[in-house]
C-alpha cells in the first residue's frame, strides 16, 4: 500500500530538529519528498546531516538554509523545493523560537 504522501513535495520549516524532525521523518516514511529549512549554523547543519543518515532518503530530502523570518529565505525555500521536486504540495510552518522569562518580565 502506498504511503499517504506518496509523490507529494513538501517543505518543512525547522525540520532538522525536534518536532520538525519527527514530521520530516514521518513524511519521508509516507512517501513524500521533503525540503527542510534550518538556520544553517553549525548545530543545525549537524542536525541535518544526522537526519540524512537516519532517513536514508537520498534525493527525496534536501536542505534550504536561512532565517525563515526573512522574506528572501521564504521565497528561496519555495523556489528550491519546486526546483528539486517539480512542485510544492504541502508546506509545514513549524519553525519557532521560545524565549522563557518570568511572568512579570
Amino acid at each position: 500500500m502506498p504511503g499517504l504522501l506518496e509523490g507529494k513535495a513538501t517543505a518543512i520549516t525547522g525540520g532538522a530538529s525536534g518536532i520538525g524532525r519527527a514530521i520530516t521523518l514521518e513524511y519521508l516514511r509516507q512517501g513524500a519528498s521533503v525540503a527542510v529549512n534550518h538556520l544553517g549554523d553549525a548545530w543545525s547543519n549537524s542536525q541535518f546531516e544526522s537526519l540524512q543518515v537516519e532517513a536514508k532518503a537520498g534525493n527525496r530530502l534536501i536542505a534550504v538554509t536561512g532565517d525563515i523570518s526573512k522574506p528572501d529565505t521564504a521565497k528561496e525555500l519555495v523556489s528550491e523545493t519546486v526546483k528539486a521536486f517539480g512542485k510544492l504540495d504541502v508546506f509545514v510552518s513549524n519553525a519557532g523560537v521560545c524565549k522563557f522569562a518570568d511572568f512579570l518580565e
